[in-house]
């Protein structure tokens, strides 16, 4: 038996136009959050990556500058108070690992005692296509055994 437009189901046999439309616009709309979602966690990943790799560069350098001499060595001498080393690069105070990525800058300041200085590093991107890379401050109390 073949319905007619008279006959009750026959209307209601399928979607219509409209309800097709609104349910690919809600599809579209849930899309679009979760491809933002995706390219904030992106970004955010790119963040934590930079970060870790700037931290472990720091400690690295923190590792290198623990072993000198505070009588013999320039590189943990007290820094001048001008130019400030961790914002440009002075003599003794800076170097460019070999990634090339990033700088490291330290200033070195009297400790507490005669035995000990503060050490502030700063490791920042050379490279300004990285916007989301962020300058990282390691500061730390070393101490001549």
């Amino acid at each position: 038996m073949i319905p007619t437009t008279d006959h009750p189901r026959a209307r209601e046999a399928g979607f219509s136009l409209l309800e097709g439309l609104i349910a690919t616009a809600i599809l579209v709309i849930g899309l679009l959050a979760v491809a933002q979602v995706l390219a904030m966690t992106v970004a955010q990943h790119e963040v934590g990556r930079s970060t870790a790799e700037a931290t472990r560069l720091a400690q690295s350098k923190h590792e290198e500058l623990v072993k000198l001499s505070f009588a013999t060595d320039p590189a943990v001498q007290v820094s001048p108070p001008a130019p400030d080393p961790l914002t440009q690069d002075v003599a003794n105070y800076f170097d460019l690992p070999a990634d090339g990525v990033y700088t490291r800058r330290w200033r070195v300041e009297a400790g507490p005692t005669a035995t000990t200085r503060v050490l502030t590093i700063r490791v920042e991107p050379t490279d300004m296509t990285r916007p989301l890379a962020r300058p990282v401050d390691l500061t730390t109390v070393i101490r001549q055994w």
